[in-house]
């Protein structure tokens, strides 16, 4: 596929939730995981369409959604500001490597941008390679200067089970 769709690219309003559910669901589902449950992930839509420091970007096909990032904001002390991060990016399988992804990482950016955000952060696994080319594309970069090496995301599940 190429980018010649006639994709639509925006901020998501609450009237999206239904459908940004489902994609969060197939994203979930995509990583081979059992959580959160579906009515976890409804209500988890709701509050990022209500969160100031949310914003979640759609893309539309023929009016239906088929991918979504998420962009989350904190005050920085290393941004001097406000600093995003995105923190999701899906697309609907049938339509990957179509340029999708990248629209909605470009409307993330432009965004941030414009509620005055000094830095973007992601991370990803070093092994998807199709994500890995659109940030690195778009400026994204894992070298430290300071290390000379790439930058490693960890994380830990503090939640009960």
């Amino acid at each position: 596929m190429t980018e010649t769709l006639d994709i639509e690219v925006r901020s998501a309003t609450r009237k999206d939730a239904e459908a940004i559910g489902i994609l969060v669901a197939g994203f979930r589902d995509f990583l081979q995981r059992t959580e959160p449950s579906n009515d976890d992930i409804r209500a988890s839509v709701i509050v990022w369409l209500r969160c100031q420091n949310t914003d979640v970007s759609v893309a539309l096909l023929n009016g239906e959604i088929v991918g979504y990032a998420t962009t989350l904001y904190q005050y920085s002390l290393w941004a001097n500001g406000v600093a995003a991060t995105v923190s999701d990016l899906f697309v609907k399988q049938d339509i990957r490597e179509s340029g999708v992804g990248r629209r909605l990482i470009k409307h993330a950016l432009n965004v941030a941008a414009s509620r005055g955000a000094r830095s973007v952060g992601l991370s990803t696994n070093e092994m998807n390679i199709a994500s890995s080319r659109i940030y690195e594309s778009l400026g994204f970069s894992s070298y430290s200067k300071l290390w000379q090496g790439r930058q490693v995301a960890y994380r830990k599940s503090i939640a009960e089970n």
